[in-house]
């Protein structure tokens, strides 16, 4: 019996003054203490805390205090209550969670971080990358599967934006029919073989941020705020930049008409 009432909150120091007073029926402490095998300073404490979670009550008879087990059907109520209470408490948590977390977020030296999922990660990216005031966006994406996630007209709007802005934009990219034929305005992008580098995600850095994405399956994606980790990846991605095929212009590429940056 004392496990079990260990499991359901109670010490058990709590378990055993509260059987040894449901025994005697009524007890002084000393009585109490001698049953539950607690010293007798520690039984008026357990019974302090008993009498406040309502499992205990003391009584008088003529001059004498004695302590008494409430039924155990209290012992129901008490889950209840303390049920009741913690829900109360996680509500009202739940209320002042943004305003901590944005505490978390803005500690000197921790990454700020976001999270995302379905059809809104790009969106999101897009977003903040022009919240961000950039001069440069860098890429890595695989042409193919992008087609399957981003339409042409949020494409195309990117694009309006970028080149409103004057924001210079470097990519590196796998497609399954090769290169494209036709660079974009204020672009330069280079082509990496498909076989040796596969690429199933999107990448892009911008300022001291990177944003990332899946682009099969659960489309899910992060913002990640970081001086350390938006300027290792861009160094990741100068190595692979050097490594790239300069794309070749020459005739225009239908594929060309979606313009995804």
């Amino acid at each position: 019996m004392i496990n079990e009432l260990k499991q359901n909150g109670l010490s058990e120091k709590e378990a055993r003054v509260y059987l040894a007073a449901l025994e005697l029926g009524k007890g002084t402490v000393q009585d109490i203490a001698k049953k539950a095998g607690v010293n007798r300073t520690t039984v008026y404490v357990m019974i302090t805390v008993l009498e406040k979670r309502g499992l205990m009550k003391q009584v008088k008879i003529g001059k004498r205090s004695f302590f008494v087990a409430e039924n155990p059907d209290a012992i129901i109520s008490m889950l209840h209550k303390e049920k009741n209470g913690i829900e109360d408490r996680e509500r009202e948590m739940r209320k002042i969670l943004p305003e901590l977390k944005t505490l978390f977020n803005v500690a000197p030296g921790r990454p700020k971080i976001r999270f995302y999922e379905g059809t809104e990660v790009y969106k999101k990216i897009a977003e903040d990358i022009f919240e961000a005031d950039t001069r440069e966006i860098l890429e890595i994406y695989n042409a193919d599967l992008i087609r399957d996630v981003i339409s042409d007209d949020e494409a195309k709007e990117f694009y309006k934006k970028r080149l409103a802005r004057g924001i210079f934009y470097r990519a590196l990219y796998t497609r399954k029919e090769g290169p494209f034929r036709t660079p974009p305005e204020k672009a330069e992008e280079r082509f990496l073989s498909k076989e040796e580098f596969p690429v199933s995600g999107n990448i892009f850095i911008y300022g001291n941020r990177v944003g990332m994405a899946s682009l099969k399956g659960s489309i899910i994606g992060v913002i990640i705020e970081s001086d350390e980790i938006s300027e290792t990846l861009k160094s990741l991605f100068e190595l692979g930049w050097e490594s790239g095929k300069k794309r070749k212009n020459g005739k225009e590429d239908p594929d060309d008409d979606l313009l995804i940056e």
